[in-house]
């Protein structure tokens, strides 16, 4: 079993060509948030709405939505890297979908993220061949882990370039997201996701105050 180190998104040692992918538009029927897509593997879906103004005012805060085949686990880097940037690990356990905020630097074992970022789930599905959540995360477009430089990503510059990977074996110890441990993923890579007029809303307030749920797994009240 390898570590974190090799797994989340270990693609990020290199320089890559990042290729732009046309947005298609989803809206989920039971909330009725509508969300531009990128699917930037067979196995993996991510979704993203935005504030009405986050076009000229950098944005802090998203709806997100990552949707994965089977049972494993599927990860999604805001800035793009492993190292040094904010990572979302999400994965089903006992019919729920459970995430963990991580942190690399240097390539070490990524830890728990100790930043402001917070993550509240609007709704998740589970089924026999994918499950999905949809996600509030607030204070996820600029992060810091102690006294780490801060680093940020710019909504108002009308492109972003997340990281993503897959993984189809499920992790070890996925009751408690903050000591789980997870094998190496299947695949991996970066992708462009423009921004335009179709991922910003004006009811993003409405659809923010939907995500009341604090899904924190079993971690024998240690969290």
């Amino acid at each position: 079993m390898k570590s974190l180190t090799s797994l989340l998104l270990a693609t990020l040692a290199g320089v890559q060509t990042v290729m732009a992918q046309d947005a298609i538009p989803y809206t989920d029927q039971a909330s009725g948030i509508v969300f531009n897509t990128w699917a930037p593997s067979p196995q993996l879906t991510f979704g993203l709405t935005l504030p009405s103004n986050a076009l000229t005012t950098d944005a802090t805060e998203f709806i997100g939505m990552i949707t994965c085949q089977g049972k494993g686990w599927c990860g999604i880097s805001v800035g793009g890297g492993m190292n040094e940037n904010l990572l979302i690990l999400a994965y089903p356990q006992d019919g729920a979908v459970l995430t963990s905020l991580r942190w690399a630097e240097n390539y070490q074992h990524p830890a728990v993220y100790e930043g402001d970022a917070k993550l509240t789930q609007v709704s998740s599905v589970v089924n026999s061949t994918h499950y999905s959540i949809i996600f509030r995360c607030q204070n996820c477009f600029q992060w810091q882990q102690g006294t780490s430089e801060v680093r940020k990503v710019s909504t108002s510059e009308g492109f972003l370039v997340p990281g993503w990977c897959f993984a189809s074996s499920a992790p070890t110890g996925g009751s408690c997201p903050d000591t789980l441990t997870v094998r190496q993923h299947d695949s991996q890579g970066l992708f462009g996701a423009p921004l335009d007029d179709a991922v910003v809303h004006s009811e993003y307030s409405a659809w923010a105050a939907k995500a009341t749920k604090e899904v924190t797994g079993n971690c024998g009240g240690k969290r």
